[in-house]
């Protein structure tokens, strides 16, 4: 092991001490968004909720009482991050990441893109990994992770292996190099120059990222050139993207915590400048001043990040910002949906999608459902 993988180990080592938390589990089984979830949740409401409230089978008329008002005191479509706390805070984290996911599937353009995805899965694996016809059509920028140089290959943010399978798709590819561990601008400048570059070609451009390409990848289609410069563009797929910053950037910022941040920054040579971008505070000021393009096809790629789900990356994660609702692990699961967007729910995952062993058929069956999306016109 690298003396960089070794302090990385080390760092997640206090990350994890620092982190630890267990949750209750209460056992849920139902289907929800298309599909069956079998877990644990943090409450007794939530898997009520869950279980009954949802497939209609209501048998407690003070839990259904308390839940119908909570549809009532929040009616948007939408909830805010704001709407998720308190709900947190009146029910649980679980209770709220469902209320949100209900409220994303009442939402047509998101029913017809979980739908779609779904079709695609029950496809026999050599139906979902024949080449789509349009194949020639398409290139697609993979933007990576924080850190894919040093860990890409624990996370999966270095996008090696879907890389793999869309070329055994046919599709040309290309993983735009940005700074491993840089600001969000300074990813975007990157960004926009390879889209530039690419534009040439005359393909339709999907720009792919994951994580802390997010925020790099909407401000370079919502801010940086002006939106004819980047016409090639016709989708992005936004993987987990912390768009408004992590909360976890913050609490670092924090005393006695930023002991742990000070160590990274000196053992693996992180600017703190460059961190800082990523911050909840930063990031969510920067977000209001972005538009992106009104025939821009955003697809959310969001994990449901139930707690009885947390994969060993996200597990000492999560209850550090737990106290703002439902979160991934790095930010609250509001904060990754794009504005005008359509959003698939991951129900098994976390923010950290690698960890999914079904993640191979799922890449090419995300990939075809955005194609779809785009020659449907599905967007609107």
């Amino acid at each position: 092991m690298s003396s960089v993988l070794r302090r990385i180990s080390l760092l997640f080592k206090l990350l994890a001490s620092i982190g630890r938390s267990s949750f209750p589990k209460y056992a849920v089984e139902a289907e929800f968004l298309d599909e069956v979830i079998s877990t644990t949740v943090d409450s007794s409401i939530a898997q009520y909720y869950l279980n009954h409230y949802l497939q209609d089978k209501k048998n407690n008329p003070e839990l259904d009482r308390d839940i119908d008002l909570v549809y009532q005191n929040y009616p948007e479509i939408l909830p805010s991050r704001n709407d998720l706390t308190q709900i947190s805070q009146q029910f649980s984290n679980d209770f709220a990441a469902l209320f949100l996911a209900d409220r994303l599937w009442q939402d047509q353009k998101n029913r017809s893109v979980q739908k779609a995805f779904h079709r695609l899965m029950a496809l026999p694996r050599e139906g979902l990994f024949a080449p789509p016809v349009s194949v020639s059509d398409y290139l697609i920028l993979l933007v990576p992770g924080w850190n894919y140089v040093a860990n890409g290959h624990i996370t999966g943010s270095d996008f090696a292996a879907p890389r793999r399978l869309i070329d055994k798709l046919g599709i040309e590819n290309h993983l735009i190099l940005v700074p491993p561990n840089g600001s969000v601008m300074q990813s975007a400048e990157l960004i926009a120059a390879s889209v530039m570059r690419h534009s040439g070609s005359a393909k339709k451009i999907i720009i792919v990222g994951s994580s802390a390409a997010g925020p790099s990848i909407h401000y370079t289609l919502g801010k940086l050139p002006n939106h004819g410069e980047l016409e090639s563009v016709v989708a992005w797929v936004n993987l987990g993207g912390i768009l408004q910053g992590s909360p976890l950037v913050d609490y670092f910022q924090k005393w006695p915590q930023k002991i742990a941040l000070n160590l990274a920054m000196a053992w693996l040579g992180w600017d703190e400048e460059e961190i800082v971008t990523l911050s909840a505070s930063q990031s969510r000021e920067r977000v209001k001043t972005l538009n992106l393009p009104p025939d821009l096809v955003v697809i959310n790629y969001l994990g449901l990040s139930l707690t009885g789900n947390l994969s060993s990356l996200s597990a000492n994660k999560y209850p550090l910002i737990a106290e703002q609702g439902p979160n991934d692990g790095l930010t609250p699961l509001v904060d990754i949906i794009a504005p005008d967007s359509m959003t698939l729910i991951a129900t098994r995952s976390d923010h950290y999608f690698g960890k999914d062993p079904k993640i191979d058929l799922k890449t090419i069956a995300i990939l075809k459902t955005v194609i779809e999306m785009i020659e449907s016109g599905n967007s609107n």
